[in-house]
């Protein structure tokens, strides 16, 4: 999925790129990816940190091993 953007503490989706699949939810490590509308408040703030570095990172187009 190219919605993907590497910063330097953390992953972002772009949600203009999102297709809302869903098949990351049970793949993130940290159980930290939710469709939008069931963010739990407390986290509220990243759905705008995620629009806003999504737009200045590249995409991730390879996948890197596990580690």
């Amino acid at each position: 999925c190219e919605c993907f953007r590497e910063g330097e503490t953390m992953l972002y989706i772009d949600p203009d790129d999102c297709i809302d699949c869903a098949a990351c939810i049970p793949e993130c490590p940290t159980s930290a990816i939710y469709y939008e509308g069931d963010v739990p408040q407390k986290w509220n703030e990243y759905i705008e940190l995620n629009r806003k570095m999504s737009k200045v990172l590249p995409p991730i187009l390879e996948r890197k091993p596990r580690g």
